[in-house]
């Protein structure tokens, strides 16, 4: 069969866990546009924006820089601001929701560490301790380090609704807000969108930078002789 190898290379792993499961949804969300493309071919643009959205908002976060906002004020320029912000919540809850669960599942242990560190990071914690919804919130709508709530959500088991629905009201506002803040800066579409390919490409080179070196120690060479002794070479003897 034609399609038999395209099934068993479906069925296989591709790296992580968390890396395996965002190449699946950007191949779900790429065969989405093409259905749209036929039915509703005016959300296919937004398409690309939702996937740049999950990518950003997702496991691999903590490697990309603040890169989102050329992107989300060149779309608020080309839609109103309020769908991109309701669009790219939703995405986000979606992404967040996955995180929840793989955070839940690999235990990610650096993450832990880093919550032990940092005048800032003690502070959330002991706001998260007396109100977590407020603490999600706060750190969804403003430049506070999101991934520190998502892990003190994690680690206490708190309520997945109301941590996802904390993340909602928290980046709708903010959303909409950088999504119009295009027009009133006198941005243009062309300058906005040379800034959002500027921010892909550094994105993409940190995300690479990143996956390889957690590859390297995998590829280095093995010292045979440490593995395997080599034995003495036998002299020759004189008659």
């Amino acid at each position: 069969m034609v399609l038999a190898p395209l099934f068993d290379h479906l069925r296989r792993s591709h790296g992580t866990r968390a890396d395996d499961l965002m190449l699946r949804i950007s191949g779900a969300l790429g065969l989405a546009a093409l259905v749209a493309a036929v039915l509703v071919p005016v959300v296919v643009p937004l398409f690309p924006f939702v996937l740049y959205t999950i990518w950003t908002n997702g496991p691999h976060s903590p490697v990309l820089p603040a890169s989102y906002e050329p992107v989300l004020m060149l779309y608020g320029r080309l839609y109103p601001p309020a769908l991109i912000g309701a669009v790219g919540t939703a995405a986000t809850v979606f992404v967040e929701w996955i995180n929840y669960h793989l955070y839940t599942r690999a235990a990610d242990l650096r993450a832990v560490r880093k919550l032990q560190h940092g005048r800032l990071v003690v502070r959330l914690r002991r706001l998260f301790a007396r109100r977590p919804f407020l603490t999600v919130w706060l750190c969804s709508i403003t430049p506070l380090p999101y991934w520190v709530a998502r892990v003190l959500a994690v680690l206490a088991q708190y309520s997945k609704r109301r941590h996802l629905a904390a993340t909602a009201l928290g980046r709708f506002p903010k959303l909409w807000f950088i999504a119009a803040l295009g027009e009133p800066l006198g941005l243009s579409v062309r300058w906005l969108a040379a800034a959002s390919v500027a921010a892909l490409a550094l994105a993409a080179g940190l995300w690479l930078v990143a996956r390889v070196r957690r590859l390297l120690p995998a590829l280095r060479p093995v010292d045979i002789a440490r593995v395997v002794p080599t034995a003495p070479v036998a002299q020759p003897t004189s008659d």
